[in-house]
């Protein structure tokens, strides 16, 4: 799985959009303004429980952004065994600076 690129973040705001996925629902912060040590899990978990209850709103781009992230087509990704794209969801969490890029689609999100 390759990295995560800047278009990804513009990409994901549309997906985002599409699934009515707020900023709020994106944020980390407790109410002292601290940021817990596992955010980045919690945040991760949060978006993706979020994405997969309304998978159906938006699923030829998901497929198309995750198939893009694996190097295949959305098409490809559709038709993948759901084993593989267990695996792959999987990697996706454990992505360097994936809570980061969610808090960035998030502003963004807010900002559009």
């Amino acid at each position: 799985m390759r990295q995560l690129q800047t278009n990804d973040i513009f990409r994901m705001s549309r997906i985002f959009k599409k699934l009515s996925i707020k900023a709020a629902d994106v944020e980390m912060e407790t109410a002292e303004g601290k940021t817990p040590d596992n955010a980045d899990e919690k945040l991760a978990l949060a978006v993706i429980l979020k994405v997969v209850e309304n998978l159906h709103l938006a699923q030829a781009e998901i497929n198309d952004f995750l198939g893009d992230l694996v190097g295949i087509t959305g098409e490809e990704f559709g038709v993948l065994p759901i084993s593989e794209t267990i695996q792959y969801i999987k990697e996706f969490k454990e992505l360097d600076g994936i809570a980061d890029f969610f808090a960035r689609v998030g502003q963004w999100t807010k900002s559009l």
